[in-house]
């Protein structure tokens, strides 16, 4: 065996060993949500709803209503998170004049809100939806209303474990005694896959 050949061995091992290390969790993580998204008929839990009356101070009361105001929006959205904790990751603001009606829509992975503001009579009517622990898994799995960071988190986590299926790959293939194995059980699980893919269109 050449000492190129051997470098090249232990980069592939130290690669394999240090790629999965930092997201072990997450790669346990994205295989029991794998699971659980392929059985969307098992019972995760029930959905909590509830609402809430909340009013409104008068500084938002104040606010110019009479038309589209992205500042009066913004201040109702701000309120709504120092004060009560309502936020969302995902934000829809319609606005309905004639009713003189703001609507709020505001997605989270753990569920979502629903509020109708309502300046005339200085009241927010809040709808809340909270997931179930394992639904609100799901949703990070699938990167449905989540931040930025767990998408950056997402992506560091996908390129480790490509870089550790392909270096256990390689060390595998590296071993004479157990390649012809090794061919053999790739070739069979590609021959799957490529025949579940083609069957589902």
């Amino acid at each position: 065996m050449t000492r190129p050949f051997i470098a090249l061995n232990r980069w592939a091992r130290w690669l394999h060993i240090y790629s999965a290390a930092p997201v072990l969790l997450l790669m346990i993580f994205f295989a029991l949500t794998g699971v659980l998204l392929n059985h969307g008929n098992w019972n995760l839990g029930a959905t909590d709803q509830s609402s809430q009356t909340l009013d409104l101070p008068s500084t938002l009361s104040e606010l110019e209503w009479d038309h589209e105001s992205t500042y009066t929006a913004l201040s109702v959205l701000t309120w709504l998170d120092q004060t009560y904790a309502i936020h969302g990751v995902d934000i829809e603001i319609t606005w309905a004049l004639d009713e003189q009606l703001l609507l709020l829509h505001l997605d989270g992975p753990q569920g979502s809100y629903a509020v109708e503001v309502y300046p005339e009579e200085a009241v927010a009517e809040v709808f809340i939806r909270h997931l179930p622990f394992l639904e609100m898994l799901n949703n990070l799995h699938r990167g449905k209303h989540v931040n930025g960071f767990w998408l950056w988190l997402s992506d560091v986590a996908g390129l480790c474990m490509l870089v550790f299926c392909l270096s256990g790959l390689w060390l595998l293939l590296a071993n004479t005694l157990q390649r012809t194995t090794t061919l053999s059980w790739v070739s069979l699980g590609s021959v799957v896959m490529v025949m579940a893919v083609y069957l589902m269109h």
